[in-house]
């Protein structure tokens, strides 16, 4: 371990601001979807079922249009993509609580296909304002912003419900995008390579390969590893809150969650600073091994102190196959990559809680843990069969395309 890569990543121009935006614009996303569940089912009246059919809405909006967005930002550049997604996702968040489910419900879809793409716009800018060497420890950063986001936007988003209305809530996160949206406009940090940067400058044309040129079965593997990473987050995030309910230990949930979060920043912080490189799919192997025996807990306490190693191995997961994306792919479509690699995350996210729901109600609440990890090591073993054992880990960075020809052009 070297913890001075940490001051080479913060020494960078512009770096801290970005993580900085990304930790603060991540707040209202945390937030939102917990608030458009109590809307749904203490407002407007309808039962966990369409409140869940609601968010699924959402995160297939945002699946499809990660990548579309993560293209547009490599043809165009940041700010107007940045510019319409803001206006987009603002009008979402107020318009929302006034709108019948019938309605809110293709409104979400919609808002999700154009959200503002914080998550793939700090890492695209990360990587391209950091030396490969410099990216593990990068996105362990923002992984562990990413923690902290989520650790306090739920919290603050169901005081702030609880203690005013939906309306006020969804318009304080409306609020929120505005800001975060208008940050990145301001500060417009650079989205692409410095060797891009000036072969663009110099009025040439870079070639963007086609999809299957780069789209290898190694890489597909790192997505399958990435959605597993997600499936496993979400699905322990369930898995903990129903075994926490069935022991009627509610009002301890949140230090569980603390612990659980707390291992995250830990892990990612180290894995920043290691000098090896593991890949994503030992991490995967031991994030699912190490929720297995969660199921084993017999008290709170005792579950608090299971679930650290877990824990441990989030942040490192999230940033590894960040990471290595960035390395496997060329750098004129990281936009794209990087678009895919938030719908990896999203798909995964969507599909972890419902998986260890149908286990709890089936088996009982420990059994949310068994599920977890057994659906994280069966992606696991599928990613291994797609791609061997060459799922990337930090490779040597894939090759600039080079400036096109007007015959390249014509020929695409």
């Amino acid at each position: 371990m070297s913890l001075a890569v940490y001051r080479g990543v913060l020494a960078r121009r512009g770096v801290p601001a970005v993580i900085l935006i990304g930790l603060f614009a991540r707040i209202p996303i945390a937030a939102a979807p917990v608030v458009l569940t109590l809307h749904v089912v203490l407002d407007l009246g309808h039962g966990y079922g369409l409140a869940g059919l609601l968010g699924a809405a959402f995160a297939v909006g945002a699946a499809v249009g990660a990548p579309l967005v993560g293209r547009t930002v490599d043809r165009v550049g940041l700010r107007p993509v940045v510019a319409v997604t803001t206006v987009a996702s603002t009008a979402f968040w107020v318009v929302a609580p006034r709108l019948e489910y019938p309605v809110l419900l293709p409104a979400a879809l919609l808002a999700g296909l154009l959200s503002l793409p914080v998550f793939s716009v700090t890492r695209q800018a990360l990587a391209a304002m950091l030396t490969p060497e410099l990216r593990r420890p990068g996105f362990s950063l923002d992984s562990m912003a990413v923690e902290m986001s989520f650790a306090v936007g739920p919290a603050a988003g169901i005081a702030l419900y609880t203690a005013t209305s939906a309306a006020t809530t969804l318009t304080a996160v409306a609020a929120l995008v505005v800001l975060a949206g208008a940050a990145l406009f301001v500060l417009d940090p650079p989205v692409r390579d410095p060797e891009l940067t000036r072969t663009l400058a110099a009025g040439e044309r870079a070639e963007r390969p086609r999809l299957r040129s780069w789209m290898s079965r190694p890489v597909v593997a790192l997505l399958l590893v990435t959605s597993a990473a997600t499936v496993t987050v979400s699905g322990t995030d369930t898995a903990l809150s129903a075994v926490m309910t069935s022991w009627d230990a509610v009002p301890h949930l949140g230090l569980v969650f603390a612990v659980w979060c707390l291992a995250s920043l830990v892990g990612g912080f180290v894995f920043g600073a290691m000098k090896n490189r593991p890949s994503p799919l030992v991490v995967l192997l031991l994030l699912a091994g190490t929720a297995l025996p969660v199921s084993l807990a017999g008290s709170w306490p005792v579950l608090a102190l299971l679930v650290v190693p877990t824990g441990l191995f989030c942040a490192p997961l999230m940033a590894g196959t960040a990471e290595a994306l960035t390395h496997a792919t060329p750098a004129t479509v990281r936009g794209l990559v990087l678009g895919v690699h938030a719908s990896a995350l999203t798909l995964g996210d969507a599909f972890g809680a419902p998986l260890t729901g149908v286990a709890v109600d089936r088996f009982g609440a420990p059994w949310g843990f068994a599920a977890v990890g057994t659906g994280g090591l069966a992606l696991a073993a599928l990613a291994l069969l797609v791609g061997g054992w060459r799922v990337p880990a930090a490779a040597e960075p894939a090759p600039a395309a080079a400036p096109s020809s007007p015959e390249a052009s014509l020929a695409r």
